[in-house]
Parts: C-alpha cells; structure tokens; sequence
C-alpha cells in the first residue's frame, strides 16, 4: 500500500475548499474565543462530569495522547526516507503558524501570553487553547492531502482521539480543545492556500496498472486535453488501434474528496443528479451509456468498469467517432448533421435521459451518423426544465460549429414555432452547462443575437428580461434624507444625548462587534436555502447566496421587498424560467417568509414560548423617559398605515386596480406552490425563513453584549422580528430611520436603558445593512460578470 497519494514532482494547486476551510475555522475560533472565558454554566457541569471519571482510566486518555506522537513520528521518519521535502516544508510551516496563531489568541483570550509549560502541559482547570494540540491538529492537516487515503483517515483519528484525551486530562477546557483543533487547521489550509498542494492523481504509470488489473490492454496512454474535478481522463489505443477513453476516479484525488464535492454541488449548478462516490460515478456512467445504446442511441462502448488495486474507480470506453470541433473548416457539418445533432438530444429525451453539459465537444460523427461522446453527466430525469436547457445547449452548439443562419434554419424546423417559444426563455447563459458557458465567454458568442435570430425565423417574440436601474443622485439624496429623520426619531423619542452615545459605542467591546458582523452575514446563506426551495427546478446555491447579498446593496435605494423582487426576477428568468414563475417564486419566498414572521410573534407573545417579557414604560430603565412616547408613536404610525390601506380598498378605483395587479400573482402562486411537492423543498423554503430570523437575532444579541447587555434568544427574536415586520410596513428604502425606532423601542421594552437601546439599534444596523451595500455591490459586479443578472 502506497504510503504518499502523489510523487515528489507532483504538480500543486491551489484548492477552493482550503479557502473555504480557512475562513469557516477562523469565523468559528473568533466565535468560540468570546464564550471561552469565563466558562459558561454548561461547560463547567461537563468539566464537573469529567472530574468524576476514576483516574484510574488515566492510561486510555495518555494512549490517545501518544497515539497521535506516534503518528507524527511515523510521518516524519516516511517523509525523511523518502526524501520528501515538500511534505517536510508543509508540515513545518503550519506547525510554525498554528504556535504563533495559538500565543496570540492565547493572549487574546486569557490576557496574557502563555508559558512554556502551558504551551506544552496545558494547566489546571485547562488552558486556552492548548497550544500544543493546536500544533499536531496542523501537523496532521498539512500532511494529510500528501497521504495516501486510508493513512489520511487513521491521521485524522489520532487527532479526534487526541482531542478527547485532552479534556479528559484536564490538560484544557471543551472549548480549549474545540479552538485548538480549529487553530491546527486553519494554520495548515494558510499554507495550503499559500503554497497549493498536491492532488493526489493517479500518474499514467498508475493508470496502466491499473488497467491491467482490470485486464484491458492499451498504449499509447496521455492525458486527455479536457480534464475535470475529480476525475483524470487518459487517451489510449487499445490491441486493435481503436481510441479508448479512460476515466480514473482516484482515491486519493483530493478533488474527488468529501468537502471538495460539497463545495462543487452548492456553489456549481449540479442539477443532473449525478452521484457523489467514486464506483457509484462509474457504475452510473456505464449504466446510461449501455442502457443508451441498448435502445439504439449511437455512444461510446463500455469495455470495463470497476475497481482496481488501489481502489481507484475506473471506466474504459471504447469510442470510434471522431469529435465535430476536431473537422478541417472545409468539412463544417451540413445540414444533414445539424439535424442529426438534434436527433440524437430529441432521442435522449425520448428515452427519459437529460444531459445538462451539452457543448460542441460532447457530439461526434461516426459514419455519416451523430454519437454522443460524453455520458457522465447523463441522467435519467426526464424533467421538462432539463429537456429546455438541453435544447438550449443543442442550439447554442450548433451554432458554434456552423453560425447563426445554419444553425437557426435547422433549429426552426426541428423544434417548429411552438417548440422555439418554450425553448428561448433557456437560451441564457446562466442556464448553460459550464463547459459550453466557458466557450460562450472565451469566444465572445452573442446570446442576445442568436435569440433575436432563431425568434425571428419563426416569428415568436423575444421574452423580456426585467430591466436593472442604477442608483441614481435622487436616490442617494432620498437616502440622506431619510438618515436624518432617523437621526431625529431616535434622538426625539429615546430622549438619548448624543454625547452619552457616542461614549456608549466608543465603549463598546471590539470582540463581540466582530463576531456580530459576522454572524450578521450568514443569513445571506440562509435567505439563498429558502429562495432555494421556493424554486420548483435546481439552481445553484452560491450565486443564490451572492444575490442576497445584491439585494442588500439595492435595499439602500429602494424598499427591500421591491428590491428583493426585481432582482429575483430578473436572477430566475436568466436561469430560464419564465417571467410569471419568477413572479411566483419571489411571491411565495416572500410570504412564507412572512408566515414564519407573524408564527413567531404568535408562539411568544400569544403562546408564551420562550418567556418574552416586553413592558412600555414611563421611563427607561436608565431614568429616560423615551420608552412611552416611542411606543405611542410607532402605534400610531401604524395604526395611519393600516387605516390609509382600508380607505385605499374602499374607493372603487383603487380597489379594482389592486385586485388587477394580485389576481394573476396569485394565480402564478398557485402552479408554483403545486410544483413544490418535496417535503425537502417545504424544509428548505421555511427553515430557511425562521434561520434567517434566528440568525438576525443572534447578531443583535451579540450587539448588545457588546454594550454590556444581555436578553433571552426569545426576546430577540421577538423585538428584531417586530420590527422588521413594522419597518416593512413603511415605503421606505431598507426601512432606515424607521427600523432603528422600532428596535430601540423593543429593547426599552426589554428593560435595557434607552442609550444603549439606541447603540445597539445603530450598531445592530450597521452590521446588518449598512456594510453589507460594500460586499453586496460586488456580488452584484460578480452576478452580471457571469450573466446571472
């Protein structure tokens, strides 16, 4: 069993899951680090618990202990013997970093740097963190994409084992240990993302052996020029001269590997279902190319698919056609061909099979007949979605290969009038696979003329993509504006001198403002998950997340709600839908978000749950007498809102024109509601609503422990979602002015004093939407760089 996954000159990447990797642990050491010290009740009843273990188990923590001394041992007499220095430089280097990343959060945390001792042994009642964990937690990280996989496991074993025995040892705290392990990690992803690691691919001398495990003969075995993540593709000529295609999926492939796949399936589309391990790949592959050509499609022929010594995962086609891109530019394909091209998508479709990469290079020719090269990516989902992409794919291709004219002339009498309308709403880039959007972009194709072309030749119109506005001067004077009534609404109601203010923020704990700007991002990732599942088709779950995080950038101009739809349209209708079912989908991720709103609300107020306790005093708690007057006046302006929308209804006109509008929104509801028939789909559209709610309050729990202050999770979540159900009431941009009201209202309510109701109100907001506007204008230049918007 080989011992390292890659040879000394094995080539390095750098690898987007050990950016990822990186920024979760640290987001997660900053958050940990502020409830480390001093303990919490919980922590010291499991320490309490832990004291109570005889001491006599004392032996099983100390071999938990040397089994991971062991391990380090063992690497480092390998790597030396081997003369691996790469490894030897990785592994230094992160136990370097993890030293000096645990002095300074030791320091951070206990208010002083720590000893020798303390780095080595830990201390009574524990230390935090436990430097020295810290340092074989990165040893064993950085190591392990250079390890063979069954070594890499056991490598991370004797860490976890480590870990407990620790604790057990009182050698550090819970968390100690939790903040150690993660300081180890994020130390070894710095130098990975720095320095690029291996990939752990198998080599052609590998994949040779490979192939005579599995008993096929080849030669002339290369690298193919197309490769992908998690798979090496290798060319070959088998006894007989014929091209066989050879796919290793590798063990050891860092690509391949759980995080890099979970990373690829919610940021990438991966709408075609395909599965995530290794053989399972393999046996999907040769399951849809055989049962393809069982019913007469012309693919690739699968000569072998299994496991081989190394348990690498390995397909063998064998593939006599000759690729369409790969034919002199006398040799275009002619019409014949084209319509041969859309013989053999319209034929997969009618198999139930959807392909989702359908791109120039995935169609061949084999005597005067079109093949399909490529079959990884085949799935049997016969969804109309899929089947319009890849009609959408089949045109954009063809008219790749031969022009726009060729290309529509053939398209118009394949798919006829009726055909072409239900297919152009697809023919967007969003909505293509990613090798076809890269030629797309590589060759500066023009969507919108070939959309104009093929509409044209049939005589359909060209669906309207909603239009995008600027931020314009009117709107940014609106907005300062409205920042001045704000100003006036919190300094008039809460009666706070803005002196007292300004020392109360100057006052204010840096530590738990970071960790609230933290948390203030994350339900960007939760509003995605619900917009996600009010989506009857897959969508990829990172831009959904950028454009969350749009959204908040255009919530400066324009009311969030507003906003929120315009873009989501606009975001839905690029990934091909049609323009009512982005309506809808916007409509229903809207409202079920508002029934969790008003659900809340119900369950502690109405119900009792969670013992919420809000009282409108005569004065704040800190003599002030805002709290009443501030309560009066928001009722009272809701109480106007609510009156001027009854007379609204009341008079004819306006009644007739508001029933006009919803009517066909309610309808479009309606069949997008019918089309959400997963339960995954309901868990996705209101657990992301109430995480999104949970998470606000969390960042505004965590504002008001940077003033000192503390109130249950129920309360918050009972005062943030209060008032952001009243600042939605009001037609203003992002509710400025308005939310900062209601939340310092609801936080005197709460018994917190009226000056640090406002500071936390303006911090709470800051964090959560005046900030987000300089990451989320960038989202935006990422979403329309990419056609997403």
């Amino acid at each position: 069993m080989p011992f390292f996954s890659s040879g000394r000159l094995a080539p390095r990447e750098r690898n987007a899951t050990d950016v990822v990797t990186l920024a979760g642990t640290v987001v997660s050491i900053l958050l940990l680090s502020l409830v480390a010290v001093p303990q919490s009740g919980f922590e010291k009843a499991v320490i309490g618990l832990i004291e109570a273990v005889p001491s006599w188990l004392d032996i099983l923590w100390w071999l938990g202990i040397i089994t991971l001394v062991l391990w380090i041992l063992t690497v480092l007499v390998t790597t030396l013997l081997r003369r691996r220095s790469d490894v030897a430089l990785d592994a230094g280097l992160s136990c370097v970093a993890a030293l000096g990343l645990g002095a300074v959060v030791g320091q951070r945390i206990n208010g002083s740097w720590p000893s020798l001792a303390q780095i080595v042994a830990g201390g009574t009642n524990g230390t935090v963190p436990l430097v020295m964990l810290a340092i074989g937690s990165a040893f064993a990280a950085a190591v392990a994409p250079h390890v063979a996989r069954p070594f890499r496991r056991f490598g991370q074993w004797t860490v976890a084992t480590a870990g407990v025995s620790v604790v057990m040892l009182e050698a550090t705290t819970p968390i100690g240990t939790l903040i150690s392990l993660l300081l180890g990690t994020a130390a070894a992803a710095l130098v990975h993302v720095a320095l690029g690691t291996t990939t752990g691919r198998p080599t052609t001398v590998e994949v040779t052996s490979a192939l005579a495990d599995l008993g096929v003969t080849a030669s002339n075995i290369e690298l193919a020029p197309r490769q992908s993540g998690g798979v090496v593709a290798l060319d070959a000529l088998d006894e007989h001269g014929d091209a066989l295609r050879v796919k290793v999926y590798g063990r050891d492939a860092r690509d391949a590997q759980l995080l890099a796949r979970a990373w690829r399936g919610l940021w990438y589309r991966g709408s075609t279902g395909t599965p995530a391990g290794r053989l399972q790949q393999v046996e999907h592959e040769a399951f849809v190319t055989l049962f393809a050509s069982a019913r007469g499609l012309l693919v690739p022929e699968v000569v072998v698919a299994g496991s081989d010594a190394r348990q690498d995962s390995v397909i063998v086609v064998r593939d006599v056609s000759s690729a369409l891109v790969d034919r002199s530019t006398d040799e275009l394909p002619d019409a014949a061909a084209l319509a041969g091209i859309w013989g053999v998508v319209r034929g997969m479709h009618r198999l139930g099979l959807t392909h989702g990469e359908l791109s120039p290079e995935v169609f061949g020719v084999v005597a005067g007949r079109v093949s399909l090269r490529e079959m990884s990516r085949v799935a049997l989902a016969d969804s109309d979605d899929q089947q319009q992409k890849d009609l959408a794919q089949a045109l954009v291709s063809t008219a790749l290969l031969v022009g726009n004219d060729r290309a529509v002339s053939v398209a118009g009498d394949e798919l006829g009038p009726d055909g072409v309308a239900a297919m152009l709403p697809y023919l967007q880039q969003a909505a293509l696979g990613t090798a076809l959007r890269h030629r797309v972009k590589s060759e500066a194709f023009d969507l919108a003329a070939l959309r104009s072309a093929i509409a044209a030749a049939v005589e359909v119109d060209v669906p309207k993509v909603a239009e995008l506005r600027r931020v314009r001067p009117q709107s940014l004077m609106t907005m300062a504006l409205i920042v001045f009534v704000a100003y006036a609404l919190i300094s008039a109601f809460g009666n706070v001198d803005v002196s007292q203010l300004v020392d109360e923020i100057s006052g204010a704990s840096i530590g738990w403002l970071v960790a609230a700007l933290i948390a203030a991002q994350l339900p960007f990732l939760a509003q995605a998950v619900a917009t996600r599942g009010a989506c009857p088709q897959a969508v990829p779950l990172g831009p959904l997340a950028l454009l969350q995080s749009g959204i908040g950038f255009v919530a400066l101009a324009v009311p969030s709600t507003a906003g929120r739809i315009a873009l989501d349209i606009r975001f839905f209708q690029r990934q091909g839908l049609q323009a009512t079912t982005a309506v809808s989908i916007s409509a229903i991720d809207g409202f079920s978000g508002f029934l969790v709103q008003v659900s809340v609300l119900v369950l502690t107020l109405a119900v009792g749950v969670g013992d919420v306790e809000l009282q409108f005093k005569r004065s704040g708690s800190d003599g002030s007498g805002g709290g009443s007057n501030l309560g009066i006046a928001l009722g009272v302006l809701a109480a106007v809102v609510v009156v001027a929308a009854i007379a609204a209804m009341a008079l004819p006109k306006i009644r007739a024109r508001v029933v006009e509008r919803v009517r066909p929104i309610l309808g479009q509801v309606a069949d997008t509601v019918r089309s959400l028939r997963s339960p995954k789909k309901l868990l996705q559209l209101f657990g992301g609503n109430l995480a999104t709610q949970l998470l606000f309050a969390v960042a505004l729990g965590l504002c008001l422990r940077a003033f000192g202050g503390s109130l249950n999770l129920a309360t918050l979540l009972t005062v943030y979602v209060a008032s952001a159900l009243f600042g939605g009431m009001m037609p203003v941009p992002g509710g400025v002015g308005v939310m900062e009201a209601a939340l310092t209202a609801g936080l005197v309510a709460a018994g917190i004093g009226s000056t640090t109701s406002a500071a936390t109100a303006l911090v709470f907001r800051l964090v959560t939407f005046y900030l987000p506007p300089l990451w989320g204008w960038l989202s935006l230049r990422w979403l329309r760089h990419h056609d997403y918007l």
